[in-house]
């Protein structure tokens, strides 16, 4: 499948083309053009890249331009990320430097480099070119890192900033797919209900191999797929050290790592050697379908050990909580994750509802405070959006509130950047509509709380998140 993907690569006749690449600083990072055209954004570590020909129109996940907070869903399209999971502690007290090689011409080359107090290095040498035989722009990573011990670590990531998007129609990629080392084409679903409710997440007993996978040695591949333009790959054309890859948790990345070193790759120098040459493209759509079409989906296992109830989320919609989400299906909203067995503090219950059958039930007897939120496909607005979060919510006996809140974050959940609430319910009521407003900042997230501060039950039905008028 590598050569098979390399020859799709080719146009259909062979388009000269002289490129002007230059690179114009911009704060810490850099922009880079092909004449008066942007091509793409820099950063220390992360590579923003919407233009793969001079040719075609860009391609852009978000058509807005970023905000000030760097986040994967105010970037523009797709970041190559030089990942760190797994670097040896005492590099992350290293400097990461950038220095460019060539500024402009027909070729750029940059060095992006660490190094650390015992000597370990890492060093990513990023070229920018052009291939007359595809008629594209080619974006090629080698990387080289040495390292004391012999474990392997997170070289690259490729991270797809539509591929969370919380409605479907803005949803761009269903699908990681790739090659096993014996030849099959496997694929996961966009799903979090099946990494967040099944052991697919890899969660139990402090891990799990249900996210990772191994991949051909030495030349591998890994895509994103069902995109009608746009299927974001990188291909690996060569690799001393045998790779895994595993999807992010999140869906909006793949994790490319190499495994252990051995003695064979134990340098003179004392030192672990590690080497990957990679490119970024896009697989032509025809292709994409056919590789989609022949893979296989993971096996579904006898039994699982960590199985939870996925609930929807939708945006601009009435949340009633009446049907659990199939996890093998491709996600189209974040999802409420709750027990099965409609115990505990947080459950899905047909006990009370103010329509249907069903409610989200809270319930303590500590004094403490307990949140759920929606997680997975993100809750995404333009920056700086009036939100308006409001539900139904039913309470018993409640020493303290039953409320929701409304926050917006950069990122990751606990990045929280503004927080609102709604008024607080206490001792028994029946239904009552809270309503919760804010303006979102600058982020490009928001998250709804369903909260409980204090012992008692609350009840809540019926939830809707919007952008208010």
């Amino acid at each position: 499948m590598y050569e098979h993907i390399l020859k799709s690569l080719q146009a259909s006749h062979a388009e000269p083309y002289p490129p002007s690449f230059r690179v114009e600083a911009d704060g810490d990072a850099w922009r880079v053009f092909d004449g008066r055209r942007q091509l793409a954004k820099f950063y220390p570590l992360f590579l923003d890249i919407w233009a793969l020909s001079p040719f075609e129109p860009d391609i852009k996940a978000n058509p807005e331009p970023p905000g000030e907070v760097v986040d994967l869903h105010t970037v523009h399209n797709t970041f190559l990320n030089f990942g760190i999971q797994g670097w040896p502690r005492n590099w992350k007290t290293g400097s990461v430097r950038w220095i460019w090689e060539k500024k402009n011409g027909q070729e750029l080359v940059a060095i992006i480099s660490l190094d650390a107090e015992e000597g370990e290095t890492a060093s990513w040498r990023l070229t920018v070119g052009y291939d007359s035989t595809r008629g594209q722009y080619t974006w090629r990573i080698r990387l080289d890192a040495r390292k004391m011990d012999p474990d392997g670590f997170e070289g690259f990531n490729l991270m797809t900033a539509g591929a969370v998007e919380d409605r479907p129609e803005k949803r761009r990629w269903t699908h990681c797919i790739w090659e096993n080392p014996d030849g099959q084409l496997r694929r996961i679903v966009h799903s979090n209900a099946l990494f967040q409710c099944t052991d697919y997440a890899g969660m139990r007993d402090g891990g799990g191999p249900w996210r990772g996978r191994n991949l051909p040695y030495p030349r591998a591949w890994i895509a994103y797929a069902a995109h009608p333009v746009f299927n974001p790959a990188l291909i690996i054309h060569k690799t001393n050290v045998p790779l895994r890859a595993a999807t992010c948790s999140a869906l909006f990345d793949e994790h490319i790592v190499f495994s252990n070193a051995g003695q064979d790759n134990l340098g003179e120098d004392g030192y672990f050697h590690f080497h990957m040459d990679l490119e970024f493209v896009s697989l032509p759509a025809a292709l994409a379908r056919e590789i989609l079409n022949r893979a296989a989906d993971p096996v579904k296992p006898k039994k699982w050990w960590n199985e939870r109830v996925a609930l929807p989320f939708r945006m601009e919609a009435v949340n009633s909580f009446e049907q659990a989400v199939d996890p093998w299906l491709p996600e189209d909203c974040p999802i409420i994750t709750l027990p099965h067995d409609g115990e505990g503090t947080v459950a899905w219950t047909d006990e009370e509802a103010h329509s249907g059958k069903r409610s989200l039930r809270l319930r303590q007897e500590k004094p403490e405070r307990l949140a759920v939120f929606p997680t997975g496909a993100v809750c995404k607005v333009k920056p700086n959006s009036r939100c308006r979060f409001s539900a139904w919510v039913k309470t018993q006996a409640v020493n303290g509130a039953a409320r929701l809140e409304l926050a917006s974050y950069a990122y990751t959940y606990n990045n929280i950047r503004l927080r609102a609430q709604s008024r607080g319910l206490r001792d028994t009521t029946d239904w009552t509509l809270l309503t919760v407003e804010f303006d979102s900042g600058n982020s490009a997230y928001v998250m709804p709380y369903f909260v409980l501060e204090g012992t008692g039950t609350a009840w809540f039905d019926d939830a809707c998140l919007a952008k208010s008028l």
